[in-house]
């Protein structure tokens, strides 16, 4: 998995663009100690500063409508882990309202599955007649996403410590793939002559057989979300903040124009570790 995602030009890019940022960030600190400015003479006064940052996490993704493979199978339902990382800016103000924006990677994918039982014609082994017989096979349809992400936001954060965020999300995508697995459930069946005998798929050794997996068909590139979210700001020292966030992610847009109404939504426990500048 970190090989294939290294292998991504534009994901390369934006771990050195996170990179180079973290170093500058580190390099700018050096010199700046604290965000209050205490003179005795003079009232305390609020410096408007800003916080760089990175962020990474895993998700819960599920389904929206449904997805449809080539052989016009239908699957709903769905769920799958995913994950997420990236960089984040943050501008303070005076008051407890703050605005900031990320640019991350984000993985969206589901997985859907049914059982269906089909009529198949089998040869009874002693008689060497044919019937059609019942069978049951599972369908297991699978949705690969990943997308390169803008997220401006704004957040309001209560007694320097518990903040609630909200935001749109703007999404481009980056790879998406379809797979469809028909796999055999049936192990034997039984002929209208009471003849009983095994059954399995040609050609496999593992009772499944791969129907259809490449890129998928109609995707609309752009894809937008609303995010809302809370968490706990744990201040570690002058600098560094690192912070627990609960997100949900909810789309307004679907994944292609064919399928029924076919999106994505996540839940989201990210991690963010943030430096003042």
């Amino acid at each position: 998995m970190i090989k294939q995602i290294l292998s991504n030009p534009l994901l390369a890019r934006l771990l050195s663009a996170i990179g180079v940022m973290m170093f500058f960030a580190t390099a700018y600190t050096q010199a700046q100690t604290n965000a209050v400015i205490s003179d005795p003479l003079r009232a305390r006064k609020i410096i408007i500063y800003d916080q760089i940052g990175v962020y990474a996490g895993g998700s819960f993704n599920s389904q929206s409508g449904s997805f449809t493979t080539a052989c016009n199978c239908e699957f709903d339902g769905g769920g799958q882990n995913g994950f997420a990382f990236g960089a984040l800016f943050e501008r303070l103000t005076k008051s407890q309202l703050r605005w900031g924006v990320s640019a991350g990677y984000e993985q969206l994918g589901v997985q859907a599955r049914y059982q269906e039982i089909e009529g198949v014609v089998q040869r009874a082994p002693s008689t060497n007649k044919e019937y059609t017989v019942p069978i049951t096979f599972r369908h297991i349809g699978e949705v690969s996403l990943t997308f390169l992400t803008l997220h401006p936001y704004l957040k309001y954060t209560f007694f320097d410590l518990i903040f609630v965020r909200a935001g749109a999300q703007a999404a481009y995508v980056a790879t998406s793939n379809i797979k469809h697995t028909k796999e055999l459930i049936s192990q034997t069946v039984t002929f209208p002559n009471g003849e009983q005998a095994s059954v399995s798929l040609p050609n496999s050794e593992t009772g499944s057989v791969v129907v259809q997996d490449g890129p998928l068909p109609s995707v609309n590139n752009f894809q937008f979300w609303i995010t809302l979210s809370g968490g706990i700001d744990v201040r570690m020292n002058k600098k560094l903040y690192i912070s627990p966030i609960l997100q949900f992610v909810y789309p307004i847009t679907t994944v292609t124009g064919k399928d029924n109404g076919f999106s994505v939504r996540a839940l989201q426990l990210l991690l963010e570790a943030r430096l003042i500048i």
